[in-house]
This record gives structure tokens, C-alpha cells and sequence, in this order.
């Protein structure tokens, strides 16, 4: 039965409606496997059939599924060279089969990838429309196990995509940000490019923030591979988080928390030892947002508290904040006291620190905060920091 199908799609004429060319890349991207080991001279008949009848219609064949995004009545403008358009599009189908029909047996290191996949795969780069960004997009995905295969290919191939001047380098950065961090030996190869990576990124339009993927990158590797040609150094981590905006600075302080949690003794190894090496020193990129993000880092270090604190505090300054960051501080979260019951002191230096001299609004849990300290803490009763504060309180 199997047989019989891949007989009939073998002699399907050039594909010329939209709904049967999905449906038989589609098919290929999921089957070809299976029909190279069943029949492999019909299933690369089949396979070049297709290709065959994409090359010989016009740039609406190449065309991904994926539509206009509307919003309001109004058309969103952003790009079309992404991964996301990439796997609804008949080519971009066409280059995940190539990457599926590899041997699974012949794919250790520089095992290589047969020279007739190669040659598909190239193939691919040069037809019309959209289609040759979403083969891009669907190869570069894979650089890490690419670079690990047939390393000599694509060094040569597909690593100069990369290049932001390169006519694919959009296409290729969007598919290989949705990749897992850079192999080392490929890091080593793109250092450069991935240094002024966020610049060039945030001059784009996709339809995902893949900024928050780079960002996250560059601190794995300065966290990991510290010094390394395949990591970074403290004066280029310092000059990557300058070249964040400030929202893209905010997650990735985020991002650090979860470093913290997710390593053992992650905050004392990785967390600490990096805000206080590498995080830019100048008074700019301590605005409200920041405060914030800082505070919400705190919040979540347990245990750690007064020492990330001490790390945290020179990058803290008085600012008033809209909303209220500092429920961990006044709530029981599971079994765990609120954070001025179980560290008051370090508590009371930290709304000390972060409180202005003169409020505009009242303050929403500073009086909670500070009955919480002086409860835990009776003898901060007479501490100049509680005076103040109260103070403020009670004028508000």
C-alpha cells in the first residue's frame, strides 16, 4: 500500500495548486525517512518531483501559509524571512526532509552529510520568492549539529550567512536564535557577530523578541565559559549589557534569577561574582524599570538574600515605584516567612536605600514592611533608617 502511494506521488505532474503542494511537502518533511529506507530512488524521485514543480512556478508558489497579522482592522508590518513563516512553507518543508532523510547511524562527529543532501540543500538557497529565506532559516536552526557533523561544509556553506551584511544573515539569525545556545565551536567562530548581535537584531521586525534569546546567550557565556575564545571577557559582557535597551537590561537581570535558582549554589558562583564584575557601573542604567527588576531579583534568593543584597545594592537608588514589588516582603509564600520577617535588618537597608527623602504618593506596603521589622527586630526601633521612614509614613 505504501508502495502504491509513493508511486502515485512520483508521477504527480508540477505541482500547480497551493493545498496539494503543503500537503505533499508536508508529507515529505514527515515520511522521508520511512520511504528512503522503503524505496530510496522513488522517494528522492518524489522529492525531486516536488522541488522540481516549486523551481518552475512563480515566487507565490515559495509563499509560507502563515498570513497577514491584523490588529484593529490594521495590517501588522513584520517580516516574513522568520523561522515561524519558514516551517508553514512548502520550501522550508522541503529543507527540514533534507535534514531528516541524514542517516541517524552516521551522525557522529564529522561523520559528514552526504554529498547528495548537500547538494538538495544548496539547491534550496537559490530558488525565487521567500522561499530560499525559509530554507535558510530551516538549516540554520540546526547549526550546533551541522557544525558538529560536517564542520568543513559549514564553515564554508552556511556560517557565512551569519554575516549581517550577507543577503540570508536575517533568515539564518532567526533560525538559529531559535536553536539552543551557540556550541562552543561554533561560539568561537561567530564571536564577533554575536557581540553586536542585539543592536542589529532590535533594527528588525519580527514577530518574536528573540533579543531575550541573545541576551541570555552572551550571559551564558560569559558565565560558563568565562575568558574563553568561546565566551566572553568582563569589559565585553559590560559592553553587550550597554547595548541593551533598557527593558531588554530588566529581563535579563530576570534571567539572572533564574540562573541563581537553577544552579547549585548558582548565586554565590554565578549571580554574585557577576554584578559585582561585570554589570555596567554608570548612574543611566539605574532608572525606575531597573529598581524594580533588581528588587524582583531579590525577592527570590531565599536564603541568599543579604548577600545578593550587598552585591545588588550599589546599582540601587531612591525612586518611587507605581506598583508593588515587594509582596514577597510582607506575604507568607508556601511554607516560607515573608522576607523583613526573616532578614529585618537587611530588610530595613533596602527600603532605606530605595525610598526618596520626599513621597508624592502614600506608600502601598512600606508601613507593612516596617511592622514586620521593628516585630522581627524590636531594637531597629531606634535605627536612624526606621526613623526616617516612619517619618515618611506618617507624613504621607
Amino acid at each position: 500500500m505504501k508502495r502504491l502511494f509513493i508511486n502515485r506521488l512520483a508521477r504527480l505532474p508540477n505541482v500547480a495548486v497551493v493545498e496539494l503542494r503543503y500537503v505533499l511537502t508536508r508529507w515529505l518533511e514527515q515520511n522521508i525517512r520511512a520511504a528512503l529506507d522503503f524505496d530510496s530512488a522513488l522517494a528522492w524521485a518524489v522529492y525531486d518531483n516536488v522541488v522540481d514543480g516549486i523551481f518552475s512556478g512563480d515566487a507565490g508558489a515559495t509563499e509560507s501559509g502563515v498570513g497577514e497579522v491584523r490588529r484593529g482592522g490594521k495590517v501588522v508590518e513584520r517580516s516574513r524571512r522568520t523561522y515561524n513563516y519558514a516551517i508553514n512553507g512548502p520550501v522550508g518543508m522541503c529543507a527540514a526532509a533534507l535534514l531528516h532523510a541524514v542517516p541517524g547511524s552516521r551522525q557522529g562527529a564529522n561523520s559528514l552529510i552526504p554529498v547528495n543532501i548537500k547538494s538538495r540543500v544548496e539547491r534550496l538557497f537559490s530558488v525565487q520568492g521567500e522561499g530560499a529565506d525559509h530554507a535558510v532559516s530551516i538549516v540554520a536552526r540546526e547549526l550546533n549539529w551541522l557544525m558538529f557533523v560536517d564542520p568543513v561544509w559549514t564553515k564554508h556553506k552556511l556560517v557565512p550567512m551569519l554575516s549581517f551584511d550577507h543577503p540570508f544573515s536575517e533568515p539564518a539569525w532567526n533560525g538559529f536564535l531559535h536553536e539552543d545556545m551557540p556550541a562552543p565551536a561554533l561560539a568561537e567562530v561567530i564571536k564577533p557577530l554575536l557581540l553586536n548581535l542585539i543592536p542589529w537584531i532590535n533594527g528588525l521586525s519580527w514577530e518574536r523578541d528573540l533579543s531575550q534569546v541573545a541576551t541570555q546567550w552572551l550571559g551564558l557565556m560569559r558565565i560558563f565559559h568565562p575568558d574563553s575564545p568561546s565566551g566572553l571577557t568582563r569589559s565585553e559582557m559590560r559592553s553587550v549589557i550597554r547595548d541593551m535597551s533598557d527593558d531588554e537590561r530588566n529581563q535579563f537581570i530576570f534571567w539572572l534569577g533564574l540562573v541563581g535558582k537553577q544552579n547549585e549554589n548558582g548565586w554565590v558562583e554565578h549571580v554574585i561574582p557577576f554584578i559585582n564584575m561585570d554589570w555596567p557601573r554608570e548612574r543611566r542604567y539605574r532608572t525606575s524599570a531597573s529598581i524594580k527588576a533588581w528588587i524582583g531579583l531579590l525577592d527570590d534568593t531565599g536564603e541568599y538574600f543579604p548577600k545578593v543584597y550587598e552585591a545588588v545594592k550599589k546599582f540601587l537608588v531612591p525612586v518611587e515605584i507605581s506598583d508593588h514589588p515587594f509582596y514577597r516582603f510582607t506575604q507568607d509564600i508556601g511554607n516560607e516567612k515573608p522576607i523583613s520577617v526573616l532578614h529585618p535588618e537587611v530588610t530595613l537597608d533596602l527600603m532605606d536605600t530605595v525610598t526618596p527623602s520626599v513621597l508624592t504618593r502614600p506608600p502601598y506596603e512600606l508601613p507593612n514592611i516596617l511592622a514586620l521589622v521593628v516585630e522581627s527586630a524590636p531594637s531597629l526601633q531606634s535605627d536612624t533608617r526606621y526613623l526616617r521612614l516612619v517619618e515618611l509614613v506618617e507624613a504621607s
